[in-house]
C-alpha cells in the first residue's frame, strides 16, 4: 500500500504564525502579510493593516523634532526597490503609539531593521520582506553582556554597509570621470567634423578664385603677383591640411572593443542617471534579457550613449502627468538591441530628421549634441540607430550592435 501523499503546505499560515517580527510588502510598499510576532511587537491589528501603505499604518511621533524613523525606513525600502538587494539598517528609534486605555502618547522603542527583496527568475521585484527586531532592552540597558554583544554586531553591520557604500561611490566616480572624458572627446569630434565640413567649402572656393586671379596676374605685375599668390596658396593649403588632419584624428578611435557584460554596462549607465531621473520625478525600469551573451563593444562609449538617451527622455517628460522611462536590452537578428522608451510628448517628424544633424537646437537635445553623439557611437560599433513613436505617447530611441564583431580591434 502506497504511503499517503503529504498534505500541501500552507505557506500563508506558516508566515502568519511565525514568532519572528516579519512584514511582507508589495512593490508599492503596501502591506500584504504580517506575522503574529510582528503584530504583537508593534501592536498592529492585521486585518486593519492589510492593503494599506506601510507609512499609513506607522507614522513618526510628531512631538519629537528629531524623529526620523519614517525617513530612514523609506530610504532603505527605496534602495531595495532600486538595487534589488537586502538592506540592513542601523538601529532606529521608532516609537509606537500607546493605547488610549494606557494613557495614549508614544512608547519608546528601538529596532534593528532588515529589508530584503523577493525576486522572480527574471529579477523582477515581487515582494519586500521587512524584519524589525526589537532591541529596546539592549539600547536602554547597554551595560549587559548581551547588549554589548548585540551593539557590537550592529556596529559591524554599519561599518560593512558604509564600506560597501564607499566602494560603490568610488566605482560611480570612476565611471563618471570616464564618461565625462568620453563626452568631451565626442563633443570635440562632432565639432571638428562640422568645422571641417563647413571650412572645406570656402577653401575650395578660395582655390578657384586663386586660379582665376593667377590667370590674370599680368595686370598686377607677374613676379610680385606670383609671389603673393604662391604664399597665399601655401597658407590656404596648409589650413586645409590642418583641418583635414584634425578631422582624421577625431574620426579615428584608439579604443578596443572587447566582449562585455551588457547588464553591467547598462546597469552602470542607469545608476549614473538616477539623480537626473529623480529630479524629473520620473520612474526608471531596466529589463535585460538574462540570456544575453557578452557583446564586443566599448563600455564607456555605450554607457555614454545610454546615459544620453535616459537624460534626454527625463528632460522631455518634465511636467507630464505620466513620467516613465523603460530601458530594454534583447537579442534581435544576431545583434544586441537596446531601446529607451519614454512617455513624453513625442517628436514631430521634422524634428526627428533634425536630431541627426550636429548642433540641431531643440529643447529635446542638450546643446544639440546628445543624439548625434549617440548616433556616432553606434556607427563606430557598426550598428543601427532609430527614433520612432511610443504608442500612445512618447518616443522610442533604439540602437543595435552586432554580436559577431564590428570590424574594430577586439580583445578576448
Amino acid at each position: 500500500m502506497a504511503p499517503d501523499a503529504p498534505a500541501p503546505v500552507d505557506f500563508k499560515t506558516l508566515f502568519e504564525k511565525s514568532m519572528g517580527n516579519y512584514l511582507l510588502l508589495d512593490p508599492d510598499l503596501r502591506i500584504v502579510a504580517a506575522s503574529d510576532g510582528y503584530c504583537r511587537a508593534t501592536g498592529m491589528v492585521r486585518d486593519d493593516a492589510m492593503g494599506r501603505g506601510i507609512f499609513e499604518v506607522f507614522t513618526d511621533d510628531t512631538s519629537r523634532a528629531e524623529a526620523d524613523g519614517v525617513t530612514n525606513l523609506r530610504a532603505s525600502l527605496e534602495r531595495v526597490q532600486r538595487l534589488r538587494r537586502p538592506d540592513t539598517m542601523a538601529v532606529q528609534r521608532y516609537d509606537l503609539p500607546r493605547p488610549a486605555r494606557e494613557g495614549g502618547g508614544f512608547q519608546v522603542r528601538y529596532w534593528s531593521p532588515l529589508n530584503a527583496p523577493v525576486l522572480d527568475e527574471d529579477g523582477t521585484l515581487l515582494w519586500i520582506i521587512h524584519r524589525a527586531h526589537d532591541v529596546t532592552r539592549s539600547v536602554m540597558n547597554p551595560d549587559t553582556d548581551i547588549s554589548r554583544s548585540r551593539m557590537g554586531r550592529e556596529q559591524d553591520l554599519v561599518i560593512a554597509r558604509l564600506r560597501a557604500a564607499n566602494e560603490q561611490l568610488a566605482e560611480l566616480e570612476s565611471m563618471r570621470a570616464g564618461l565625462l572624458q568620453m563626452s568631451r572627446l565626442n563633443t570635440i569630434a562632432m565639432m571638428a567634423s562640422a568645422l571641417a565640413h563647413d571650412v572645406s567649402q570656402p577653401l575650395t572656393a578660395a582655390r578657384n578664385y586663386l586660379s582665376a586671379l593667377r590667370r590674370g596676374r599680368d595686370a598686377f605685375g607677374p613676379e610680385k603677383t606670383e609671389e603673393l599668390f604662391s604664399k597665399l596658396a601655401l597658407q590656404i593649403e596648409r589650413a586645409g591640411e590642418i583641418v583635414k588632419g584634425l578631422r582624421t584624428l577625431m574620426a579615428a578611435s584608439s579604443t578596443v572593443h572587447k566582449p562585455e557584460n551588457v547588464a553591467a554596462v547598462i546597469g552602470g549607465a542607469a545608476r549614473l542617471a538616477e539623480s537626473t531621473v529623480k529630479a524629473a520625478g520620473a520612474a526608471l525600469t531596466v529589463n535585460i534579457d538574462p540570456g544575453l551573451p557578452k557583446v564586443p563593444l566599448d563600455p564607456v562609449q555605450v554607457q555614454q550613449c545610454v546615459l544620453n538617451l535616459i537624460t534626454n527622455a527625463a528632460e522631455a517628460m518634465r511636467g507630464r502627468p505620466v513620467r516613465a522611462i523603460d530601458v530594454a536590452a534583447t537579442l534581435s537578428g544576431g545583434a544586441l538591441k537596446v531601446e529607451v522608451a519614454d512617455t513624453g510628448p513625442g517628436l514631430p517628424d521634422d524634428i526627428v530628421q533634425r536630431l541627426y544633424e550636429p548642433f540641431a537646437t531643440t529643447k529635446f537635445i542638450n546643446m544639440g549634441l546628445g543624439l548625434p553623439i549617440c548616433r556616432q557611437i553606434v556607427r563606430e560599433h557598426q550598428g543601427a540607430f532609430t527614433v520612432s513613436p511610443n504608442i500612445p505617447a512618447g518616443t522610442i530611441v533604439a540602437f543595435t550592435i552586432p554580436l559577431a564583431g564590428n570590424g574594430r580591434a577586439t580583445a578576448s
